[in-house]
């Protein structure tokens, strides 16, 4: 049986798939990932959870269409190379794509973890096959990936569709991982809502919000939570991290003309309440002809996004 075989490789846990040639998953699980010894045996204990697959589904590991593997780091993806990644204990330049093309005797090709998100919501989710969609992932920062004709846009270097970079606070108010200051992430994220919390708390002293300020504690949900009963300084946050999300969202969409925006992340998970209030902003900010037809929806597969996009990987480079 032709098979392609996909691994989403995060610093916990890899989750696993087999799928057919079509992209319809066969089965799926999940291994620990082993990060010891500078991540070295990651990707040898993903090829042998594969092969202890080969006899109760039928196919080879030597003989399959080849494997597609998102990594949670900077990749150049035309040579396949990760270059060094915290989560995974991984320092330096390592060569996944031989790496494990030359383990597994097949062929093998890498890419970003939310570059490969965003193909498996653009390919089976949330994008509905459409050639052009932006994926933005809201968590501890704010990821994403974006598709043009079809196609996941790398850049020169690797950084294209970096949207979680994108200057829009030029105010600078809040240092961004990056080393620079104004990125969307410090404002728009998980991290970003609580900075604006604790920034504009002085503001409105009578907020639920305060004593978890103070303590350190605050987190994106409770400031959502509180958002949705009438908090003042909630509400507030919320409002500033969806206009932010607007900012970044025009400038995209003259650049690439998206049919579809798709959000993902934790911070996502406030639904339609978040993203009403981001439509709100963007149809006031985007240049009008770039607005027809663009829809902005909810991620539809979860934590599985990143499977389905390495093996669409495989299909649209390898096959």
């Amino acid at each position: 049986m032709s098979v392609i075989l996909a691994a989403d490789i995060g610093g916990t846990s890899c989750k696993l798939g087999v799928f057919d040639e079509e992209l319809n998953l066969i089965e799926k699980w999940e291994i620990p990932t082993d990060i010891s010894e500078e991540g070295s045996h990651i990707l040898a204990d993903v090829l042998d959870s594969f092969r202890s697959k080969e006899e109760i589904l039928g196919f080879k590991v030597e003989e399959c269409l080849g494997t597609g593997l998102g990594m949670p780091g900077p990749v150049d993806f035309e040579k396949g190379i990760l270059n060094g990644c915290i989560n995974l204990n991984i320092k330096g330049k390592r060569s996944i794509a031989t790496i494990f093309s030359e383990l597994s005797g097949s062929a093998a090709i890498v890419d970003n973890d939310a570059n490969v998100a965003a193909l498996g919501e653009q390919s089976k989710g949330a994008g509905h096959g459409h050639s052009e969609v932006v994926m933005i992932t809201l968590g501890t920062g704010v990821g994403g990936g974006v598709i043009s004709e079809g196609r996941l846009i790398h850049g020169t270097g690797g950084s294209g569709g970096e949207i979680g970079h994108i200057t829009v606070d030029f105010d600078g108010r809040f240092q961004c991982n990056c080393g620079k200051k104004g990125c969307l992430e410090t404002v728009a994220s998980a991290t970003g809502m609580v900075n604006l919390a604790g920034y504009h708390s002085d503001d409105h002293e009578n907020s639920v919000l305060i004593a978890a300020i103070k303590e350190g504690t605050l987190t994106s949900k409770a400031i959502v939570d509180a958002a949705m009963t009438g908090d003042p300084l909630a509400e507030f946050v919320v409002e500033e991290a969806a206009r932010y999300l607007a900012v970044a969202m025009s400038s995209i969409s003259v650049i690439t003309n998206p049919g579809y925006f798709v959000f993902g992340g934790g911070v996502s998970r406030a639904g339609r309440y978040l993203t009403d209030k981001i439509k709100k902003y963007y149809d006031s900010l985007i240049f009008p002809p770039a607005a027809d037809d663009v829809e902005i929806v909810m991620a539809e597969l979860g934590n599985d996004a990143g499977m389905y996009g390495a093996a669409r990987l495989v299909k649209q480079y390898l096959i």
